[in-house]
C-alpha cells in the first residue's frame, strides 16, 4: 500500500521489476484489441467494409493535423525571414529540420494504477535509446506507412501525429510515459482554428495545464478574446513550436468548453480534449532528438 501511495519519483526504480511480464502483458493488449475490433456496424445499418471506413478517417484526420503544423511553421518561417537573409525549411538556425531525430515505435502494455495519474507503460527502455522528457507522439494515422518509413523520415510523420506525453520514467526494457493531461504537466502552447482557406494560428502564446480525467485546461485566455470570438469551442491546440525536444508544432487537442474565471473576470478558462483518445493508445512513437544531432549542425 505504502509504495502504491508514493510519488512516482520516489518508486521510480520499481519500474525495472516489472519487466518480466512485459512481452505477456503485450500479448493480452494485443489479443483484446483484435476481438473487439473484430466487428463493426456501418451508418444506418448499410453494409460497409469497417477497415476501409476506418482507414478514411484516420487519412482525414491525419490531414488536418498535417495542415495545422505546416500552417504553424509558415507562420514562424514567415517571422524568420525578418532576421534571416535565406531561410530553407530543411536548415533553419543551423540546423537540419527534416533529417533531426528520430522515431522509436513502442507498443502500450499497461495503463497507470492509481486513477489520479494520468500515464502508460511502454515496452521500450534505455536499451532502445529512449530517455527521460523525450516527447511521445499517437501511432495512430502513420501505422499503415511502415515502421522503416517513420524512423527514417521523422518529420513527416509527426506532422500527422498527435503529441500525447512526454517519458518520466526509464528502464532497461519499459517506460512510464506521462500524458498531458496528468495533474502534474504543464506546457506552453498555442491556438488556431480551421477556415475555408486553411489553418489560422494565433499569435498568442498560452499555458496548458493537465486537469485529470483524459482533459486538459488553459487559465490565461483573455475574456475580451473570448467575447469578440477570437478564441471559440473546437480551436484547434498546438505544442509550442520552438520546443526544444520536438522539429516542429504538433496537434494536442480542441477546446470544447469555455467559462469565466470567477477569480478574474479578465480571463477565461478552455477545457481541452486530447486529438486522440488517451484509452484507444495501443501503439506510439518515442522521438529521440538527440539521433542526428551531428549531422544537423554544420
Amino acid at each position: 500500500m505504502a509504495a502504491l501511495l508514493a510519488p512516482s519519483s520516489w518508486t521510480g526504480k520499481l519500474i525495472s521489476l516489472a519487466q518480466i511480464v512485459v512481452p505477456f502483458q503485450h500479448a493480452v493488449v494485443g489479443a483484446a484489441d483484435a476481438v473487439a475490433g473484430s466487428g463493426a456496424d456501418g451508418p444506418n445499418g448499410a453494409p460497409v467494409d469497417p477497415a476501409a471506413h476506418l482507414a478514411l478517417e484516420r487519412e482525414k484526420e491525419a490531414l488536418r493535423h498535417e495542415v495545422a503544423a505546416l500552417s504553424t511553421r509558415i507562420n514562424e518561417l514567415q517571422g524568420e525571414v525578418d532576421l534571416l537573409t535565406a531561410t530553407r525549411l530543411w536548415e533553419v538556425d543551423g540546423r537540419r529540420i527534416g533529417a533531426r531525430g528520430r522515431l522509436i515505435p513502442a507498443s502500450v502494455i499497461t495503463d497507470d494504477l492509481l486513477p489520479w495519474r494520468s500515464s502508460r507503460l511502454v515496452n521500450v527502455g534505455s536499451l532502445q535509446g529512449v530517455r527521460r522528457g523525450d516527447a511521445v507522439a499517437s501511432r495512430f494515422f502513420s501505422i499503415d506507412r511502415g515502421e522503416s518509413d517513420g524512423v527514417r523520415d521523422g518529420m513527416a510523420i509527426l506532422l500527422k501525429e498527435t503529441l500525447v506525453g512526454v517519458v518520466d520514467q526509464v528502464g532497461t526494457h519499459t517506460a512510464r510515459v506521462k500524458l498531458l493531461s496528468d495533474v502534474s504537466m504543464q506546457m506552453k502552447v498555442r491556438i488556431g482554428r480551421f477556415t475555408p482557406d486553411g489553418f489560422a494560428p494565433l499569435q498568442s502564446y498560452f499555458w496548458l495545464a493537465g486537469a485529470g480525467h483524459g482533459t486538459m485546461r488553459i487559465a490565461d485566455a483573455q475574456r475580451r478574446d473570448v467575447d469578440a470570438g477570437v478564441i471559440q469551442v473546437g480551436d484547434a491546440v498546438l505544442s509550442d513550436p520552438m520546443r526544444d525536444t520536438l522539429p516542429t508544432a504538433m496537434m494536442i487537442g480542441r477546446i470544447t468548453a469555455i467559462e469565466p474565471d470567477h477569480d478574474n473576470p479578465l480571463l477565461s478558462i478552455l477545457t481541452v480534449e486530447p486529438a486522440m483518445d488517451e484509452s484507444a493508445l495501443r501503439r506510439v512513437f518515442v522521438y529521440d532528438p538527440e539521433a542526428g544531432a551531428a549531422e544537423s549542425t554544420p
